[in-house]
């Protein structure tokens, strides 16, 4: 199809939401960072950054759009490896291998994938491999939070797990003030609340040391914990492949990798048994696929990080997708609205992905125009 960029536009939203923290961020706002790409056939992609609790700087996000713009405008979007080429790896020399400037790059080659979905009338799921129509979602949640104490987050977990039909949750660890021995206690008040047959996953967020590490991770195998998300910081890869070969809990990792080579060396190391690419960050579907194949033929599966939205098509369509992460309006009450369609998870934990072409889902305007910055 001959098919050609005319107009590239990028716009910032901020808004409260309840102030949360983990073991190495704190989040008081909800961003999100929109592209918007056209064409001279009249077909329209979005993509997009953030969308819950966000700490990145989304106001800087217009000035690369800006920069990669004029790179854009003629190419076909429909060849987003060869925009791949242009936009990142000859552009490595000016702008770095990655940084932020890689998670805006991320939004255009999303919007790009939506177009190229929507130029062939075919979800971006089944363009991915189409591996299946409906995914297990776990809901990301247990943050830590003022005056959150045991009972209240034991009532959050039964929520999540008898309102919300979750058959997977997930919680925070590694707040330093919480210590080893808190966080232990909240995950034997959590495994309590939510009964032997939910799986129960945990995420450090990059905050302990190896020896830490290593102590929570003997120390969660007696609550079942079904996977320890991010124990590390992302490039101590000799850590991590020491922690995966003698954690008795699985090592899922990968949500701030940039780059295939940094899954590549992962995966060489053995550091991991689940990764959690995000398109939003590694520079698009593209790059995302060819994690998920570099991990299927180790024997790794795929559970992408962060806005459920955009991680669908990908964790739907590649062969060893295995969980979805979902992020509920109670954690951001904005979410409610602010996706069309919206997801929700059936009574059996699973979410359908849409079958509409391109990515499947369309942002609020109405909504999110009451709050843009940029």
């Amino acid at each position: 199809m001959e098919i050609k960029i005319t107009h590239v536009t990028s716009e910032v939203f901020e808004w409260d939401r309840p102030a949360i923290w983990n073991g190495s961020h704190f989040y008081d706002k909800g961003r999100l960072h929109k592209v918007t790409v056209y064409t001279d056939q009249g077909i329209v992609g979005s993509g997009w950054n953030g969308g819950t609790a966000s700490t990145r700087p989304f106001s800087l996000m217009p000035r690369f759009v800006d920069y990669y713009r004029p790179l854009m405008i003629g190419k076909n979007p429909l060849d987003t490896r060869s925009l791949l080429i242009d936009l990142w790896e000859r552009q490595i020399k000016i702008l770095g291998p990655a940084g932020l400037h890689t998670q805006a790059l991320a939004a255009l080659l999303a919007a790009c994938a939506d177009i190229k979905g929507k130029a062939a009338d075919l979800p971006l799921y089944k363009m991915l491999g189409g591996a299946r129509e409906s995914v297990r979602a776990y809901i990301a949640g247990g943050y830590y939070a003022a005056g959150k104490d045991l009972s209240k987050l034991k009532d959050e977990m039964i929520y999540n797990v008898q309102q919300l039909h979750a058959t997977a949750v997930k919680m925070k660890i590694g707040d330093p003030a919480v210590g080893v021995s808190g966080d232990i206690e909240r995950i034997a008040a959590v495994r309590e609340a939510i009964g032997p047959d939910v799986l129960l996953l945990t995420d450090a967020n990059c905050a302990c040391d190896r020896e830490t590490a290593m102590e929570f991770a003997e120390a969660m195998s007696d609550y079942d914990v079904y996977w320890f998300e991010e124990p590390l910081p992302i490039y101590d890869f000799d850590g991590y492949e020491a922690l995966a070969s003698n954690s008795p809990v699985k090592i899922a990792t990968g949500e701030n990798y940039y780059l295939f080579s940094d899954f590549e060396t992962l995966l060489e190391h053995k550091g991991a048994s689940v990764l959690n690419v995000d398109v939003a960050i590694c520079p698009g579907y593209d790059v995302a696929e060819d994690v998920a194949r570099g991990a299927l033929n180790r024997g790794v599966s795929i559970a992408p990080h962060g806005c459920q939205e955009l991680q669908l098509p990908l964790v739907a369509g590649v062969a060893n997708g295995e969980l979805l992460e979902y992020y509920p309006p109670e954690v951001d009450p904005l979410r409610g609205e602010m996706f069309q369609p919206s997801l929700v998870l059936a009574s059996d934990g699973f979410v359908d992905v849409p079958s509409a072409p391109g990515i499947g889902f369309d942002l609020n305007m109405d909504l999110l125009n009451r709050y843009r910055v940029a």
